[in-house]
């Protein structure tokens, strides 16, 4: 008679990805909820002591191919919001960059290229697990100008994609 050994195997994490992570402010919330994270930015952020909290690659999010991410349980984005914020202040330079924008004499694809890309790397990582797979990008109230109307706000939090995925409406 064979006698069969029960091994307690570690209990998989849900996966999640953390687009432009910085620092890992929802790496932090989202490592004290369970998930494993993965985070991605093109540069290593490091202010006094802190350091990113989870695995850290650096990669420009615009090379990266959303089939990566076919295991992830969601994706979250924070893109930079700099020039959205500075077109929002009442100066003449940034009202004078906003309308140059407007009136087509800048590109605006060029300003909202990496929200698109959160968009594109969720649609291909969708595709590649052939079930959907949630993101929620966070960026400031002026970016609505520019990429459309936020779903959700808390304070200056502006939130797009799925955001039920974290919290009802």
């Amino acid at each position: 008679m064979y006698r069969v050994r029960s091994f307690d195997l570690p209990e998989l994490k849900p996966l999640a990805i953390d687009l432009f992570c910085g620092l890992g402010g929802w790496s932090e919330g989202l490592i004290a909820d369970g998930y494993d994270v993965v985070g991605f930015d093109c540069e290593r952020h490091v202010y006094g002591e802190a350091r990113y909290p989870a695995q850290l690659v650096l990669q420009d999010v615009l090379t990266l191919h959303g089939s990566q991410f076919k295991d992830a349980a969601l994706i979250v984005a924070s893109p930079p919001c700099q020039e959205f914020s500075y077109m929002a202040m009442p100066w003449t330079k940034a009202k004078e960059k906003a309308r140059r924008l407007r009136e087509g004499e800048d590109d605006p694809k060029r300003l909202t290229a990496l929200f698109d890309a959160c968009f594109r790397l969720q649609r291909e990582a969708c595709e590649a697990a052939g079930h959907h797979i949630p993101l929620v990008v966070e960026n400031v109230c002026g970016a609505q100008k520019w990429v459309g109307r936020a779903r959700w706000h808390y304070g200056s939090f502006y939130l797009w994609g799925d955001v039920p995925a974290l919290m009802p409406i």
